[in-house]
């Protein structure tokens, strides 16, 4: 008996579809951490992915576009954060919207890395990050939140201080933000924000040994 040859699929095999746009944002973001946003030609940018320019300019029709995408993740962390600090009821929980935000600063370095290689190109697009905050209305809503939180002049002071030493950081430390153990800064900036606003140090958490079982 004669064996008939196995059927062959026609059916095409799907690809996982590519996401162009996140593709150029990463490129460009290792672009210009390298070499400088100013030195990086969207060329380059195209180059290294292996598309067009003509489908680089479908996503960007600018290198500024580019940018602000790129800045977009660090507006939403602002927001969020004026959020937190709108919803604290005290000085612990507004320690803790610090906190928080000390280590998305860790989740998002490579934006720190770019600003720190691209301050004056950054400051151009952005006019300072007045476009990406809101910045006067963001004030005010802080300034609300603290003045609510606060008991009295003693710890909006301390609130403010702790707000600037977190938020602060990178203007005057970016070459420390970058290059020093990412663990010793997330401890030294949260133990610093407890320390302004005169709250207890944290327990360090050990844990507990696993249970053992005993031969009957």
């Amino acid at each position: 008996m004669a064996v008939k040859p196995e059927a062959t699929s026609t059916a095409r095999i799907r690809l996982p579809s590519r996401d162009t746009r996140a593709e150029i944002l990463a490129v460009a973001s290792e672009l210009f951490i390298e070499q400088g946003y100013e030195a990086t030609s969207l060329r380059e940018i195209a180059a290294r992915l292996g598309i067009t320019k003509a489908a680089l300019y479908y996503h960007f029709p600018s290198k500024d576009d580019i940018l602000r995408a790129l800045m977009e993740p660090v507006a939403e962390i602002i927001g969020e954060l004026v959020n937190q600090l709108e919803a604290a009821r005290n000085m612990a929980e507004w320690a803790d919207a610090l906190t928080w935000v000390i280590e998305m600063i860790f989740e998002h370095m490579d934006f720190f890395r770019l600003l720190e290689r691209n301050r004056h190109s950054v400051q151009q697009v952005h006019e300072t990050f007045n476009e990406l905050s809101d910045h006067l209305q963001m004030h005010e809503r802080v300034d609300a939140a603290v003045h609510t939180t606060a008991s009295d002049v003693h710890e909006e002071i301390r609130m403010f201080a702790a707000l600037g030493a977190v938020t602060g950081f990178d203007d005057w430390a970016p070459r420390l933000l970058a290059d020093a153990p990412p663990d010793i800064i997330r401890s030294e900036l949260a133990a610093t924000v407890r320390a302004i606003l005169r709250l207890p140090k944290n327990r360090t958490r050990h844990p507990r040994p696993a249970a053992t079982t005993s031969a009957c």
